[in-house]
Formats: C-alpha cells, sequence, structure tokens
C-alpha cells in the first residue's frame, strides 16, 4: 500500500506542477496575445477555472496524505495521548464519510450538467463537475491509510 500511496503522491504532484505551468502559460499567453498581437483567446477564462478547479480537488488528496489540511489541534491539548488518539480517529472517520458522502452525491450534480456546453470550449460542464467524485476518492483513499495508520498506533497503544 505504501508503494502505491509513494507512486500516487509523486504523479499527483507531478500532475499538479503541471497544471501550475499550464495556467501560467494560457494566462500569460492570453495576455500577450490580446495586448500585442490583438488576438483574443476567449476559451482561455474557462479553461483556466477547469483546471484550477481540478488542480484544488487533486490537491485535498496531497493536503491528506502530508497532514496539511486545517484542524484545531488545540482541542486535544488537555487530553491524555490515548484521548487524542482517539479524538483523531473520529475526526479521521468523520472526514471519511463526508468525502464519500460528497462524492457520491456529485453524480447527481453531473447527470445534471450532462449535455450543458461551456461558453467558449468544445467540452460539457461534467467535464468541471467529475473533479468532485475524482478528488474524493482520492482524498478517501489518503484518509484510509491514515485512519489504518492510527487505528494500528491506538490498538497497539491499548
Amino acid at each position: 500500500m505504501n508503494r502505491l500511496l509513494g507512486w500516487l503522491d509523486r504523479v499527483m504532484l507531478a500532475l499538479l506542477g503541471a497544471c501550475l505551468l499550464v495556467l501560467v502559460l494560457v494566462g500569460g499567453g492570453q495576455i500577450l496575445l490580446r495586448e500585442l498581437a490583438d488576438i483574443p483567446l476567449p476559451w482561455a477564462t474557462e479553461f483556466s477555472v477547469v483546471l484550477m478547479i481540478w488542480a484544488t480537488m487533486l490537491t485535498g488528496y496531497v493536503g491528506v496524505r502530508r497532514d496539511s489540511h486545517l484542524s484545531a489541534d488545540f482541542l486535544g491539548l488537555a487530553m491524555s495521548e490515548r484521548k487524542r488518539a482517539l479524538m483523531r480517529t473520529l475526526a479521521l472517520l468523520l472526514s471519511l464519510v463526508f468525502v464519500a458522502v460528497y462524492g457520491w452525491e456529485s453524480r447527481l450534480v453531473i447527470d445534471a450538467m450532462e449535455g450543458i456546453p461551456f461558453t467558449s470550449m468544445p467540452a460539457t460542464q461534467p467535464l468541471l463537475y467529475w473533479s468532485l467524485p475524482v478528488g474524493a476518492a482520492l482524498m478517501a483513499l489518503a484518509l484510509l491509510d491514515k485512519l489504518w495508520q492510527q487505528w494500528s498506533g491506538v490498538r497497539g497503544a491499548a
């Protein structure tokens, strides 16, 4: 499992780096072409929004893997180590339920957007909304790994 997640970590970081590079190139290219050659890129804004949303959803996986997501750590300062571990396990379980529910329910949004085109891109709206279940599945995978590590630690402390 660690080998798979390590590989996935590298793929995600490479993909996110590529997204950033493409966003900079498209944004810069749009400005330069419009200002210097009077050539507009009507698709650039929509494309950039879609790419940014995909990058945001994929970054959720990286945040979970690195434990760099927001949390209220101060709540457990007065607790014993065991109680803090149980609170962390509960937080991981609740997070897993949350991403599972929104990942599953996002299919309704995808279905509702089917056939609705973007204004200036030859694609339909589900292209944007597929980022929700994909991001949720990746975060769920990372949360399951964290939960397994946490559960092993809590069980070992008993």
